[in-house]
């Protein structure tokens, strides 16, 4: 047995959190990309960096970041400032989520010391770090359990919504939240699956097209609230 700061490490879990932690900085790296740096009209410096590919996918609630990039990529603000959400979202730790094979690692090791706990530690685990798999798992009436034949296996039908972590369709579909609960209306189908933003008025019709979404302004989604329902 070896024992950190109080916690003894299970023998079998010792190399999978060393090569998590040697993993986690290539891993962040990687998630920059290569960038390429312009100056702008008034002299600022912006990186352009494409990262790792974002995930395409759709289900019958959700679609992948990669999808919602199609669109929301490659902007700059008035003084041409690279402000794309689609590639500075793809290093954060929301987008990595799923990816990160430390937390990975922790949970697995928790269901090591607590094997008769395995499906509720999984799935509270995934309700905030694979949402989208957790919630389509639910309507579906599936297992939503991580690993083995889990979401992070690539066999997985529900591996691409898994692995793309606290995603746009996730968080922006979010009705009434409270801390500590998220809610998606799952009840609606395409085209009229509501999705908020903090803009009245959106125009609709190109994003109803390309996405099978339909846009609304809510105020909450500028609330910290929204964070507060995992966080």
């Amino acid at each position: 047995m070896t024992t950190i700061i109080g916690t003894t490490i299970i023998p079998e879990m010792k190399n999978f959190l060393l090569c998590a932690c040697i993993l986690i900085p290539f891993l962040l790296a990687s998630c920059g990309g290569n960038g390429q740096e312009t100056t702008t009209a008034g002299g600022s410096v912006t990186t352009k960096s494409t990262g790792l590919n974002l995930v395409n996918f759709s289900t019958e609630d959700f679609a992948g970041s990669g999808n919602c990039a199609s669109c929301h990529i490659d902007l700059e603000d008035q003084i041409g400032n690279y402000v794309s959400i689609g590639t500075h979202w793809r290093s954060t730790m929301m987008a990595n989520a799923a990816k990160d094979p430390f937390w990975q690692a922790k949970v697995a090791s928790e269901v090591a010391r607590n094997p008769h706990l395995k499906e509720t530690i999984e799935e509270k685990c995934a309700s905030c770090h694979m949402p989208m798999a957790y919630t389509q798992a639910e309507v579906r009436d599936v297992s939503a359990l991580m690993f083995e034949n889990g979401f992070t296996n690539p066999s997985n039908p529900l591996n691409p919504a898994a692995m793309d972590g606290v995603s746009c369709t996730l968080c922006h579909q979010i009705v009434d939240p409270v801390l500590g609960k998220y809610t998606v209306d799952t009840s609606t189908e395409p085209p009229h699956r509501l999705i908020y933003g903090p803009y009245e008025d959106p125009e609709q019709s190109l994003m109803i097209s390309t996405s099978q979404f339909t846009p609304m302004y809510a105020e909450h989604i500028t609330d910290s609230v929204l964070c507060g329902t995992c966080h």
